[in-house]
C-alpha cells in the first residue's frame, strides 16, 4: 500500500524532549483490519541485544547464589544426570514429585556438551550454562524490546530497554538457573508475540511461550497470560469477532496439551510412574494442608516485596505501581489532543505487572526469585508512566517558557536525569551484593583438581555453590549446625549412564522440614571445611563460628566476607567505598584443610 504523508506533531521542534524521541513514520493494516503505526526502533535490535549481552554476560560471571533453591533443586540434579552425582532434595522423592526431570535434563544435555571440550573443568561447565542463559535472556529482551517499539511506541520501547539494562533487579535474575527465570524468558517471548499484530495475529504463539514457561518452568506463571487473553476476547466482541480469536487461542491450547503430554512423558521414564508434575507443584504450594506447604519454610509480612522490590528497581517500582492510573488519566484528560505515538493498548498492558504483584503477595511465603517472572513488566510499566510523564513535562514547559537552547537543556535533563539516578542506584546496589558474597564462589574454586575426600559443611550448607565446584574426588557432607531441619541427602551414585536416583525411593525424606540426623556425619571424618568466621561473642540470634583447632587444620583460601549482623542498612543495601570502615563490617569466608601426619 502506497505510504500515507506523515501526520505532523503538535510540536516538531527536534529539539524538545517530546519530540525528539518521538517519530512515527506510516500506519499500516494486518490481516485483520487493525490500523497500527509503523515505526522503527530508536536503536537497531542488534544494537540493542549487543548492550544487553554485555551486561547480561557480566551478570553470567559475577552476581552471586543468593537462594539455596537454585543450588540444591536445580544445580545439584542436572549435576547427578550429567556426572553421576550429586545432592538429592526431598522434591525429587517419587512419593512427592514437585520438580520435573524434563527441566533439569534439558540443562543436563547442555552441561554434557561443555564436559565433551576438552580442558574444561567442571566450573567451566557451571559457567558456560550461565552464559547460555545471559544469552537467551539477551534475545528474549531484544525481542520484546523490538515488539513494543514497532507496535506500541518507540520512545516506551527504548525507555524498557534503558530500564532493563540498568536495573539492578534483572542483573541477579537474568542468569540464574531457576524456573522462575526461564519463566521470565518465557514471559517476554509471549508478551512480545502478544503485542506483535503487524502481520496478523500471534495469539496462538503467545498462549504456548506462556505455557512453556508453566509447564516445563513454574505453572503459576501462566497467570502472566491472562490480561493479554482478556484483551483479545474484549475486543474480539467488539471489533474482532469471536470465531477467529477463539480459533487462535484452541490452536495455542492444542499445542500447550502436546507440549504437557512430552513433559509427563519424560517424567513418566524418570520416575517410572505417571506423574504431572505442574500439578503437583500446585497441589503442594495450594492445597498442602496445615504442617505442610510453602508456609513452613517462613513467612513475610504484606509489605515484604515492596521492599525489596524498592531495592532492586529504586524509583522504576512507583512508576511500575502508578502505570494504570497515570495512562488512564492521561488518555482521559488528553483525549481529544493525544500525542501521535500514544496508544490506549497501553493500559491492558500494564495488568500484568499488578495481576503477579497482587496474587504473590497475598501468599503468606515470600521470596524474592517468586517476583522475576514479574520483572520486565514492571520495566515496562516503568516504561509507559515515564512516556506519559514526559509528554506532560513537554507540553508543561513549552507553554511556561520560550523555546530556546535553556528549554532544550532542561528537557534533556527531565528525561536523562531521573534514569541517570536510578542506573547509578542499581549499579551500587549490583557492586554491594558482589562485594560482600562472592566469597562461596571464589572459595570452593580453591581446591586442587586432584583432591580426594569429604568437604564439610556446618552453618554454611546454604551457600553451598554445587557440586560443579568440587573435583570428582571430593563428596560434600554435613556436620551439625544449629539448623534443625530437613537438608538434602545423595543421590546413588552411577558410573554408568543410568540413573536410579530418578526412580529410587531415598531415606529420610519428608515435605515437612523435620530434621534426618543421617544427613550429619562427623567432623573427625572431613578432610576439608568450609566456614565463615566473624569473631562474634555471645548473641542469641547469630549462630557462632565452628570451633576449629587450627593446630590440625590450615587456610588454603579466605576471603572477605560482609558480616552482615556488623553491618548498617546502608551498608548492606549499596555498595560503600573499603576506606570507609564503619560502614560495613567483615568477616572471613574460609576453605580449610585437613593438615596430612
Amino acid at each position: 500500500m502506497a505510504p500515507r504523508p506523515r501526520p505532523k506533531l503538535k510540536s516538531d521542534n527536534p529539539a524538545t524532549a517530546a519530540s525528539v524521541t518521538e517519530e512515527i513514520s506510516v500506519s499500516d493494516k494486518n490481516v485483520d483490519g487493525d490500523v497500527f503505526r509503523r515505526s522503527h526502533p530508536i536503536v537497531s535490535a542488534t544494537t540493542a541485544f549487543s548492550a544487553l549481552l554485555l551486561v547480561r554476560s557480566l551478570s553470567a560471571v559475577y552476581a552471586t547464589i543468593p537462594d539455596c533453591d537454585e543450588v540444591f533443586n536445580y544445580w545439584e540434579p542436572t549435576h547427578y544426570l550429567a556426572h553421576g552425582y550429586g545432592l538429592q532434595t526431598w522434591e525429587y522423592s517419587p512419593v512427592y514429585a514437585i520438580r520435573s526431570w524434563a527441566y533439569v535434563g534439558l540443562h543436563a544435555v547442555l552441561s554434557r556438551f561443555f564436559s565433551e571440550i576438552p580442558n574444561l573443568s567442571k566450573i567451566h561447565e557451571f559457567y558456560g550454562l550461565r552464559c547460555l542463559f545471559a544469552v537467551f535472556c539477551a534475545l528474549c529482551e531484544t525481542r520484546l524490546y523490538s515488539a513494543v517499539s514497532t507496535n506500541i511506541n518507540r520512545r516506551v520501547g527504548m525507555l524498557y530497554l534503558i530500564t532493563t539494562v540498568a536495573s539492578a533487579g534483572m542483573f541477579h535474575a537474568a542468569a540464574t538457573f531457576l524456573p522462575s527465570t526461564f519463566a521470565m524468558y518465557t514471559s517476554m517471548l509471549g508478551t512480545a508475540a502478544f503485542i506483535n499484530r503487524r502481520r496478523g495475529f500471534r495469539t496462538a504463539e503467545g498462549v504456548f511461550w506462556f505455557a512453556l514457561g508453566g509447564l516445563l518452568g513454574w505453572p503459576f506463571s501462566m497467570a502472566m497470560c491472562i490480561p493479554h487473553v482478556a484483551e483479545e476476547l474484549f475486543m474480539a466482541t467488539i471489533s474482532w469477532g469471536a470465531v477467529p480469536t477463539i480459533k487462535r487461542l484452541v490452536k495455542g491450547g492444542i499445542v500447550s496439551i502436546l507440549l504437557l503430554a512430552g513433559i509427563i512423558g519424560v517424567d513418566y521414564y524418570a520416575y517410572q510412574k505417571l506423574e504431572i508434575v505442574p500439578l503437583n507443584i500446585v497441589l503442594y504450594n495450594v492445597f498442602s494442608g496445615p504442617g505442610r506447604g510453602p508456609d513452613i519454610y517462613g513467612t513475610e509480612p504484606w509489605w515484604f516485596y515492596l521492599a525489596n522490590l524498592t531495592l532492586n528497581f529504586n524509583i522504576l517500582l512507583p512508576l511500575a505501581l502508578i502505570s494504570a492510573p497515570c495512562l488512564i488519566l492521561y488518555y482521559i484528560v488528553c483525549r481529544t489532543t493525544l500525542p501521535l505515538g500514544f496508544t490506549p493498548r497501553m493500559i491492558s498492558l500494564s495488568a500484568p505487572f499488578y495481576l503477579w504483584f497482587a496474587i504473590f503477595t497475598a501468599q503468606p511465603h515470600k521470596e524474592e526469585r517468586f517476583m522475576y517472572v514479574a520483572y520486565p513488566a514492571l520495566c515496562l510499566n516503568a516504561a509507559m508512566t515515564y512516556h506519559v510523564l514526559i509528554n506532560v513535562w513537554s507540553t508543561v514547559s513549552s507553554r511556561l517558557t520560550s523555546r530556546g537552547k535553556s528549554q532544550d537543556l532542561l528537557n534533556w535533563l527531565v528525561l536523562a536525569l531521573p534514569l541517570a539516578v536510578a542506573a547509578l542506584a542499581s549499579l551500587s546496589r549490583v557492586l554491594a551484593v558482589v562485594s560482600a558474597y562472592s566469597a562461596p564462589l571464589e572459595v570452593y574454586s580453591g581446591l586442587p583438581a586432584n583432591a580426594t575426600g569429604n568437604l564439610c559443611i556446618g552453618k554454611e550448607w546454604y551457600r553451598f555453590p554445587s557440586s560443579y565446584f568440587l573435583p570428582d574426588g571430593v563428596r560434600v557432607k554435613f556436620v551439625k549446625s544449629a539448623f534443625d531441619g530437613l537438608l538434602p541427602g545423595e543421590f546413588p551414585e552411577s558410573k554408568d549412564w543410568s540413573r536410579p536416583g530418578t526412580w529410587m525411593i531415598p531415606k529420610g525424606m519428608n515435605d515437612e522440614n523435620k530434621g534426618d540426623p543421617s544427613k550429619y556425619i562427623n567432623f573427625d571424618q572431613c578432610d576439608y571445611f568450609v566456614e565463615s568466621f566473624f569473631n562474634r561473642h555471645g548473641g542469641k540470634d547469630v549462630e557462632q563460628d565452628h570451633q576449629v583447632d587450627m593446630n590440625q587444620w590450615e587456610e588454603s583460601v579466605c576471603k572477605d566476607f560482609l558480616d552482615a549482623a556488623a553491618t548498617p542498612s546502608l551498608g548492606r543495601i549499596l555498595w560503600v567505598p573499603r576506606w570507609i570502615p564503619s560502614f560495613r563490617g567483615w568477616g572471613k569466608y574460609c576453605l580449610l584443610t585437613k593438615k596430612r601426619g
